[in-house]
């Protein structure tokens, strides 16, 4: 035959049985070249065919069809059908219909014989849809780079000033969480502050409510409380109190001996509150979960009770450290994670000299559901802190092992029950001073 008659590229095969609805098939060209073999009649041999949109039509979503995630694992490169069953299930023959259908994908059969066969060999999504996919992951890579290469900036000129901020923005972290580190960095270097951790949000997002967790989420990740008050991210802080505890503020006492608690005191910027234990309590037990503060409150109505939501700002510290000078022994219950340690540590470490210092390990109570697994970073600076020899040592080690976080309700309430339980009557007589 002459090489100017013979066909390059696919063509249709209008008409065939055995095609869809809304699809025609098309002869697959059989040479590398784009170019089909012959047979002896000068007929184009047809080993494969291609089902596609007819008539034809740029490729548009179904919608409803796919979750963003298969959406992207679908149209972004070619799949065997045995891929397509596996990650489908009993969907597949219909999404691959609904896909082919919308201009999204090709199924491409064997042919033999005239006959289409039953099943696709793979489906080829639309040039222009994996195109979209290249161009979008090359765009995250870069600004990722872009991201990656601020926050080294950033630290290398905070690190001086602020060491924990400078700390943050180069330990390994989700993309997510890395800018908005690096958005609050750079209002440290302009000098900016905010009236609150929404107007902050706002300011970066024009949405108040998209980081409810804003505060804690820097602060866990290390920033300086000095430096997300400098911020005016971190509101005045509060902190719950009950049992035989007393708070003064300004001439004025409250007592709330007697009284259900925890109950929530706002701390002020501008004035100290001080507080002190009723003489002969036996423990001041401090505690990260309220449910599980407000159970002790009423089970063990004469211990002191302290509540602290998150990690310790400076005034609550200094409040805690003010209730354990009248006590022999203080009981942290922290969440069981890298924000527990960091809050164990924080509080154990402050202490006043001499005071028995105990960490309730909540992971050690029964727990229907677990938590999220460390990441990489979590489990360095837990390592880091199961090096020490004491109880904070011994809490990293314990969540270092489990290898997830525990921080829901019942475990907090089930571990410092048990553990008051069997600890109190080996505690020493409380009538001595400590």
């Amino acid at each position: 035959m002459n090489d100017q008659l013979r066909v390059t590229g696919e063509y249709p095969l209008p008409g065939h049985a055995g095609v869809p609805d809304g699809l025609r098939a098309h002869a697959r060209p059989t040479q590398s070249d784009g170019t089909f073999a012959y047979d002896r009649n000068d007929i184009p041999k047809v080993r494969r065919v291609a089902l596609r949109a007819h008539p034809g039509r740029k490729p548009q979503r179904p919608a409803g069809l796919l979750t963003d995630t298969q959406w992207r694992w679908a149209t972004s490169a070619p799949r065997l059908w045995r891929t397509v069953v596996s990650e489908l299930g009993d969907r597949a023959g219909e999404v691959a219909i609904e896909l082919a259908r919308a201009g999204c994908i090709a199924l491409e059969h064997d042919y033999r014989a005239g006959s289409i066969a039953q099943l696709p060999r793979r489906w080829i999504p639309h040039p222009d849809l994996v195109t979209q996919h290249t161009d979008r992951r090359d765009q995250q890579r870069s600004a990722q780079h872009a991201l990656n290469t601020c926050a080294e900036q950033l630290s290398a000129l905070l690190t001086d000033e602020w060491p924990g901020v400078a700390t943050a923005l180069t330990t390994p972290t989700t993309e997510v969480r890395l800018t908005w580190l690096v958005r609050a960095a750079e209002d440290l270097m302009a000098g900016r502050s905010h009236d609150g951790p929404r107007a902050f949000v706002q300011h970066h997002v024009g949405k108040t409510k998209e980081r409810e967790d804003l505060t804690r989420l820097l602060a866990d990740a290390g920033f300086e409380q000095e430096a997300l008050a400098e911020l005016g991210v971190n509101r005045n802080p509060y902190i719950g109190l009950g049992g035989p505890v007393r708070a003064h503020y300004d001439g004025r006492v409250l007592d709330w001996t007697g009284w259900p608690g925890p109950h929530d005191i706002r701390l002020p910027g501008h004035r100290d509150i001080r507080v002190e234990v009723q003489a002969g309590t036996e423990a001041l037990v401090v505690i990260e979960n309220r449910q599980a503060a407000e159970t002790i409150c009423d089970t063990h109505p004469d211990l002191a009770v302290v509540w602290c939501h998150g990690q310790v700002p400076e005034q609550v510290l200094r409040l805690i450290n003010q209730a354990a000078e009248t006590v022999r022994t203080v009981v942290i219950c922290p969440d069981a994670d890298l924000g527990g340690v960091r809050i164990a540590s924080r509080i154990h470490d402050n202490l006043p000299v001499g005071t028995d210092a105990k960490i309730v390990d909540i992971g050690m109570s029964e727990h229907a559901v677990e938590g999220e697994a460390f990441g990489e970073s979590a489990r360095d600076q837990l390592a880091v802190a199961a090096r020490r020899d004491d109880a904070v040592g011994h809490f990293a080690r314990a969540c270092l092992e489990r290898g997830y976080a525990i921080e829901q309700e019942a475990p907090a309430r089930a571990a410092i029950e048990t553990f008051l339980r069997k600890e109190r009557p080996r505690w020493p007589d409380s009538a001595d001073p400590p």
